[in-house]
């Protein structure tokens, strides 16, 4: 910067010197210093234009020598600038990453959740698919089973027609070898019309029909032959006789009845029978699994012949959370007339009992779905009562304890004898799903179990206390 500016002086010095002498010079000479003047001014105006131009270069000069002296601030500047940028670089790649891996994990449970729903579609068009199968089979045997039964009652009814027949023809045949009877020993008799003994054969309906039926054949040996009896005496004698003989057939119809009600109440699907004699906490009966899985649809069907005149504790499922995970419960009290269906204590639903009261045989189907929260219950194949709204997506966890006969308050114990169940069980089973109407009313009218039981009485461990556990295929032999 020094440097220029000597260097600046120095040209005004040489210019001062070399026009200093045109100041000096003589008046004659005015019209020659004009252009001289004119020089000067163009010189003047180069001048500036040069210190302008050397400004700005001096200017240009000193900026790039202030950028060289602060450059290192400059680069240290710029590398707190990279380090910030490349710090925000890495904390939006590793947001990206972590959004990235959560994507794939949903990706991938969401192809889970879809490869299931896709399995349960196929399961369920598979199960439409038997369901439609069955129902035709069922509807063919339904079919055939009534064409059996009414060629049964068809043949019944021809056999007693055929038996009345032949009923009327013995008695015909009978009446006729009586009458014969009589006139072959009034023709034997001597007459003797004055006297009043002649009148006993008049008695002689008065005889057992054993001996009317041993007189005539007796005295077919000891009379001779005698005259056939004309066409009318045929015609009018047996007529009074056959009026009465239509009872036979009047007695058919009520043979039908009962053979209707005898074939309906013939259940041949219960298998076996437990007997409960007395309310005991000894009384039980344990099995030897329980729910390999959480159950979120669930049926309990049963036979059931209530002796104590209360309803207790059908059904108890307990596991170390929850002692009330799934329970029919009932109980010796005031409030005979209902039992408490609950699922996941303290969630339950009142169920009323009092048509089961009667010792005598009912059946009993309870039905609960968490996909709908709704639950069923059925009483000899007729819906009893229903309700929505009762734990909806609730799920009965696997690896618990199931007991008939007591209710547990603590897993596989403490029961109390006012809880237990008196009577019969019979055909017991456990599904889980949801049964429909029509698997109902199969049941309880004798068909077999519908597929998927999960528990029945063939799994059952031990019977304890007094329990017995008999064998019966049908319902009439389970006494």
């Amino acid at each position: 910067m020094i440097a220029c500016k000597e260097g600046l002086y120095f040209v005004l010095v040489f210019i001062c010197l070399h026009i200093q002498p045109a100041f000096v010079q003589a008046p004659g000479q005015t019209e020659q210093r004009k252009p001289f003047f004119e020089r000067l001014r163009r010189l003047d105006e180069q001048f500036r234009r040069f210190q302008e131009v050397t400004l700005t270069r001096l200017q240009g000069i000193a900026e790039n020598y202030n950028i060289s002296y602060n450059i290192n601030s400059r680069f240290q500047v710029l590398t707190e600038q990279y380090e910030n940028i490349s710090r925000v670089l890495n904390d939006f790649q590793a947001t990206v990453d972590n959004d990235l891996n959560s994507l794939k994990f949903w990706t991938k449970k969401l192809q889970k959740k879809t490869k299931k729903l896709d399995l349960k579609v196929t399961a369920l068009e598979k199960d439409l698919s038997d369901k439609g199968k069955q129902s035709l089979r069922e509807n063919k045997e339904h079919k055939s089973h009534r064409e059996k039964v009414q060629r049964s009652l068809t043949n019944l009814q021809d056999a007693l027609k055929n038996q009345g027949d032949k009923m009327v023809q013995l008695e015909v045949q009978l009446q006729f070898k009586h009458s014969r009877g009589k006139k072959a020993q009034a023709r034997l008799q001597p007459p003797e019309p004055t006297k009043p003994q002649l009148q006993q054969p008049a008695q002689a309906p008065l005889q057992s029909e054993s001996q009317s039926q041993l007189q005539p054949s007796h005295q077919a040996v000891t009379q001779p032959p005698q005259q056939p009896l004309s066409q009318s005496q045929l015609q009018s004698e047996p007529q009074s006789e056959t009026q009465p003989l239509s009872q036979p057939q009047a007695q058919s119809e009520p043979m039908n009845a009962a053979y209707k009600i005898r074939l309906y109440l013939t259940v041949c699907n219960v298998k076996s029978m437990l007997i409960f004699p007395g309310p005991s906490i000894q009384n039980y009966a344990t099995f030897r699994k329980g729910f390999s899985a959480g159950i979120h649809e669930l049926s309990v069907c049963t036979w059931l012949r209530v002796e104590g005149g209360y309803l207790g504790t059908l059904l108890s499922y307990a596991t170390e959370e929850n002692d009330n995970k799934l329970v029919l419960y009932g109980r010796n009290s005031s409030e005979r007339a209902s039992v408490d269906f609950v699922i996941g204590d303290p969630a339950y639903r009142e169920l009323p009992a009092e048509a089961l009261l009667d010792n005598k045989w009912h059946h009993l189907c309870v039905i609960w779905s968490s996909i709908e929260g709704k639950f069923w219950h059925y009483t000899d194949r007729w819906l009893t009562s229903t309700g929505s709204k009762f734990q909806k997506g609730y799920e009965i966890p696997p690896g618990g304890s199931v007991v008939l006969g007591q209710e547990q308050d603590s897993v596989g114990g403490g029961f109390d004898a006012a809880e237990a169940f008196v009577g019969r069980l019979a055909g017991f089973a456990v599904w889980n799903r949801a049964l429909d109407p029509g698997e109902v009313s199969g049941i309880a009218t004798g068909k077999g179990l519908p597929r998927g039981t999960i528990l029945t009485l063939d799994d059952l461990a031990a019977v304890n206390g007094a329990v017995q556990h008999v064998e019966c295929g049908c319902l009439e032999h389970c006494l």
